[in-house]
């Protein structure tokens, strides 16, 4: 995997907060942040999903009543 270096400015308890959990967790802080920002990044395309789910139902919905109207043409009634 290629990386890219990037120098980042972060709030005293931000920057200490960050290498507490490092620690903690036995990694490098690169990837603490790595793994923060591939978890916004999954989230933003779920959220991006979740929406397009909506409006294809919404589509789904409007297409389902346009075409009743043919459907009670060829099925019997109830």
């Amino acid at each position: 995997m290629s990386t890219q270096r990037f120098t980042i400015t972060l709030p005293d308890a931000t920057g200490t907060w960050l290498r507490k959990r490092a620690r903690e967790k036995k990694r490098p802080v690169s990837r603490i942040v790595a793994d923060a920002l591939e978890a916004e990044a999954r989230e933003l395309v779920r959220q991006q999903m979740i929406e397009g789910y909506k409006e294809a139902a919404a589509l789904n919905q409007k297409l389902a009543e346009e075409a009743m109207p043919a459907v009670r043409e060829v099925l019997p009634p109830d």
